[in-house]
Formats: C-alpha cells, sequence, structure tokens
C-alpha cells in the first residue's frame, strides 16, 4: 500500500519529503517543524521531521554510487577543471573533534571564469576512503565528459592532499592565500619598524603573484636573511623556509594566471562553511555519525547547481 501511495518515512509524499529534507537540510529539525506550521499550515512534530530527513539522506547515501548526474549546459567551452579537497572539524558525539572532508571539482573557461562546481563532502573517517572513493566516482564521471581538458590540483600543503590530487590532475597549484600566510608570519623579522614590515609583504605578495620566479626569489631571500643573523634561526622563518622548499614548484603563480588557472582554493574553503559547518556547526550541536553522513549528502546535492531537482527526478522516475 505505501509503496502503491508513493509514502516516504511511513507518513509523507514525496513533495512534502521534498519540502521538509531540504528545510531540514538548513535548519534544525525544532525550526522546520515551526515553519511548516506557521508559514504552510502543516504541522509536523520535530520527530517525524528527523525521520523524513533520515529517509530522504539514506536514499542518497544507497543510490550515492549508482546515480550519475548531468552537467548544466555552461554555453562556454571548459578549459579546465580544478580538483580540490579541504577538511573542517564536527563534533562528533563520543568522539569529540572529528575532521570532515570537503572536496570540489570546479570547471573554468578559457579566461578563468569558473562556470559550475561540484560540492562533495564525507563525515569523519580514519583513513578518508569512503571520501577518496566519492572523490574517485566524481572526477571518473568529469574526465569521461571532458577527456581534453586540464586538470588541476589545488590545495594546501598538507601531504595528503597532494598523495591524492597527484593520481589525478596535470597541474599542481599551491593555494596562493596559504602561502602568503606565511609570509605573513615572517614579515615581522623583515623590516626594523611596522611600516617596513608592511612594506616588505605587500611587497613579497605582490611579487609572489605577479613576478616571473616570484618564489624562488623570496626563498633566497628568506634563506639570505637566515644566514645573516647571528642568533639562532626564528621558528616563523625556518618553517616558512621549508615550507616554500617543499611547494615551491607548485608556485608558480604568475604562469598559472596567465594560462587562465585558478590560484586559489577559496572555493574549497568555502565549501568547508557552506556544505559543513553552517549547519553541522551551530550553537551546542553534536551528532552521530550517520546524521551527518546523511546531512551532507543532501546538503552537496543542494550546492551542486542542477543535482536537487535531478535528485528528486530519480527518486520520482524510480518509484522509490
Amino acid at each position: 500500500m505505501e509503496e502503491r501511495a508513493r509514502i516516504i518515512g511511513r507518513s509523507a509524499t514525496p513533495r512534502l519529503a521534498k519540502v521538509v529534507s531540504w528545510k531540514y537540510a538548513q535548519l534544525p529539525a525544532s525550526k522546520v517543524a515551526q515553519d511548516m506550521g506557521l508559514n504552510h499550515a502543516r504541522p509536523l512534530s520535530r520527530t517525524l521531521v528527523q525521520r523524513l530527513g533520515r529517509c530522504v539522506g539514506q536514499v542518497a547515501l544507497d543510490k550515492e554510487f549508482e546515480w550519475s548526474y548531468s552537467l548544466p549546459d555552461f554555453g562556454e567551452v571548459v578549459s579546465s577543471v580544478a580538483i580540490s579537497r579541504d577538511g573542517t572539524t564536527t563534533a562528533i558525539i563520543g568522539e569529540g573533534w572529528r575532521e570532515t572532508m570537503c572536496g570540489t571539482l570546479s570547471f573554468y573557461s578559457a579566461k578563468g571564469e569558473r562556470l559550475h562546481t561540484i560540492y562533495t563532502a564525507c563525515a569523519p573517517e580514519h583513513g578518508k576512503e569512503s571520501f577518496n572513493m566519492v572523490m574517485d566516482m566524481e572526477i571518473a564521471g568529469v574526465k569521461a565528459k571532458y577527456p581534453n581538458v586540464g586538470y588541476i590540483g589545488l590545495a594546501d600543503g598538507a601531504r595528503d592532499n597532494w598523495d591524492y590530487l597527484g593520481r589525478h590532475t596535470g597541474v599542481a597549484i599551491l593555494d596562493f592565500f596559504h602561502a602568503t600566510e606565511y609570509l605573513a608570519k615572517v614579515a615581522p623579522l623583515m623590516g626594523r619598524c611596522a611600516a617596513a614590515q608592511r612594506e616588505w609583504l605587500d611587497t613579497a605578495c605582490h611579487d609572489l603573484k605577479h613576478a616571473r620566479k616570484g618564489a624562488a626569489n623570496i626563498l633566497r631571500e628568506l634563506r639570505h636573511h637566515r644566514q645573516s643573523l647571528t642568533a639562532e634561526t626564528p621558528e616563523a622563518l625556518a618553517s616558512t623556509i621549508t615550507y616554500f622548499e617543499n611547494n615551491l614548484h607548485r608556485m608558480k603563480y604568475e604562469q598559472y594566471q596567465r594560462m587562465g588557472y585558478p590560484i586559489g582554493s577559496g572555493v574549497t574553503e568555502a565549501a568547508c562553511k557552506v556544505v559543513a559547518k553552517q549547519r553541522l556547526n551551530c550553537s551546542g550541536m553534536r551528532w552521530n555519525h550517520e546524521p551527518v553522513q546523511h546531512m551532507l549528502l543532501l546538503r552537496g546535492l543542494m550546492c551542486t547547481n542542477g543535482r536537487w531537482e535531478q535528485f528528486w527526478n530519480k527518486i520520482n522516475n524510480n518509484g522509490l
């Protein structure tokens, strides 16, 4: 009976489940229940909101590797795809704050304009195996559609990011703004007064971004400064030199910009906020693993342009 009537969660039509799960992916269950009563003349209990969200989230989880989604019509030629990943933290009951991974695949035109982004995220886990599998699936789907464009890895300096991205991309770009954070740490050592320190930092950031071999020249300057010191090398200077040495081959920013490549991972940092933190890190919130995964799947579908409607079309077409 329920299957023939297409009842979801034993109490809701697909239309109601779609509305409630959309709201629940953005608001706590108590607020969704209140909104449904006040603004939709459809009072619901907090428990029912949670159950519907769980049911829809479970469909998304069950079909994650089975259902594929069409890309939008960009209206422009795709020149490159930037693959990026980053982590934020989520409070897990009994475990404390754990890392939640977020990933993006962003499509760019030859002019460097971002055309579209696919957002993914996975609940905290040891080893990031599930997250890597999801990213592998998304990358494979994009490469099947766009086999001949440039694939760019874009991330901070974390080694596991580059171990993964190196397998899927031909160009590696260190996030420009992480590099400038290291320059800001060392700036107090590079001038006698505050004005001189600001001038050095402004010049260094400009040269890093716009000068040919800018990173190599800054590294040379930092090494020379280290040699001129009579006391022990300050930690900020030592760590900045090491960071530049380890990532110099990923810091050709003047060249990357000429080629229309992005140099900042702000899209992925924004994904950490929009997909994960805005919903999972509200005041006092703690989660179990399964609800976190459901929530991240729903928010990934919502944030990726066109996927939410495609997801519900699949539900309708498959009679779920």
